[in-house]
């Protein structure tokens, strides 16, 4: 088969393919009306009277649970309706384990404002004010969610948070022009803010659970039924039941949305690959294996260095098979082993540290320290939910890549 033929070629399965995407944004977010209803209650103050205040909102909860969808969607709706109404709000997404420092953070903000911003070097504080300065010659308002923002926070420090959330009270005129949508997995790095950044974030927090089987159902069911990413005849209700089952939190999984659209996708493509015109339930178990992986894992947006770290932490763990949890002492002698194998200088320990908290916040890892029964305090990792030998197989391919470009570049 030609290439041209294979791209003419119209799916068996898929009707819009990109609907199953986690970047798309479906117009219903099932079981999560109320959590939007909520959103946009606390913002209305600030749609009836711009600059009246400035508002800030936490919106909390494990990887999946439908925090980005529902600011994402509420963001969509707040520019449809400033367009009509001809209100001058802006809403600006920014995912913080992308652009992980504050600089970055304030770089995407001003292109996305599409400001333009000389090619000379700006450092922060300046970029803060050229945003501001333009908010308040036009008159103008700027609500802006950063996703992950525990990146932010990790990466910068409490000075980055306290630097944003102050930005509004320097205005001359009084107006407050930048409000926060913060989005994080859970609230353990708000702990590493001062007492004043922190005080002032606390007041309004939107919770999300983890999904029931009946609730991922749903979630998979409305994508068919509604979005028609996937032809009705080609999913069977005994697929459904059995993703949202391996899926749904009252099931024992882990409740994660993405995780179950992600393993349809790929159920899909498993079918549409041996040219059938239905997914079946080999499919299904074969596709959530592998979506295990790429649903707690983003191997590509890992650093090198935190590659190398989680690897080392699976080669442990792979080799004490009677143990769940290993101790970073260990991992960094197998990390150093792994350096010195790939011909890298190993990181010192204070930079460990740091990889380790971000392999944590991505949910990857498991950190915590030592209880009863362990001589001495250290810090054990754990790997769970996830199969060890997919996850090892994903890293050393995508370590290969980067030191084959790394040396490319050189």
């Amino acid at each position: 088969m030609d290439f041209e033929e294979l791209w003419e070629r119209e799916s068996p399965i898929f009707k819009y393919e990109e609907k199953l995407s986690i970047d798309y944004v479906p117009v219903h977010l099932p079981h999560r009306k109320k959590h939007l209803e909520t959103l946009a209650g606390m913002f209305t103050p600030i749609i009836r009277t711009p600059g009246s205040f400035s508002q800030k909102v936490i919106l909390t909860g494990p990887v999946g649970t439908g925090k980005t969808a529902v600011a994402k969607r509420f963001g969509l709706k707040l520019k449809e309706y400033c367009r009509r109404k001809g209100l001058g709000i802006h809403y600006i997404h920014v995912n913080c384990h992308k652009d992980r420092t504050l600089f970055l953070v304030l770089k995407k903000t001003s292109q996305m404002l599409n400001l333009p911003i000389p090619p000379r070097g700006f450092s922060s504080q300046e970029l803060i004010g050229i945003i501001t300065n333009m908010l308040a010659d036009k008159d103008q308002y700027l609500i802006l969610a950063l996703d992950e923002v525990d990146y932010l926070i990790n990466t910068s420090g409490s000075d980055a948070v306290y630097d944003l959330t102050r930005v509004s009270d320097e205005e001359i005129s009084g107006k407050h022009r930048v409000s926060f949508i913060f989005i994080m997995r859970d609230l353990t790095a708000l702990h590493l803010l001062e007492e004043s950044a922190r005080s002032s974030l606390m007041h309004n927090i939107i919770r999300f659970n983890p999904y029931t089987s009946d609730q991922i159902y749903d979630i998979l069911l409305e994508r068919i039924e509604v979005e028609e990413a996937i032809y009705p005849s080609a999913v069977s209700e005994e697929v459904l039941l059995t993703i949202s089952e391996l899926v749904g939190v009252d099931k024992g999984g882990k409740g994660d949305a993405r995780l179950a659209l992600e393993t349809l996708w790929r159920a899909g493509k498993l079918a549409e690959m041996e040219g059938r015109k239905y997914i079946s339930l080999e499919d299904v178990r074969r596709a959530f294996s592998s979506s295990l992986v790429v649903s707690h894992v983003d191997v590509s947006s890992l650093k090198l260095h935190e590659a190398l770290i989680l690897l080392a932490a699976i080669k442990l763990l792979k080799r004490m098979k009677t143990v769940k949890h290993v101790r970073l002492g260990q991992v960094e002698e197998v990390y150093s082993m792994l350096c010195e194998e790939y011909g890298l200088e190993p990181r010192k320990h204070t930079k460990i540290w740091e990889y380790v908290q971000n392999l944590k916040n991505m949910g990857v890892i498991v950190a915590r320290l030592s209880g009863k029964g362990f001589r001495g305090k250290s810090t054990l990792i754990e790997i769970p939910g996830i199969p060890l030998e997919n996850l090892e197989r994903e890293l050393k391919k995508y370590i290969k890549v980067v030191l084959e470009k790394k040396r490319w570049e050189d």
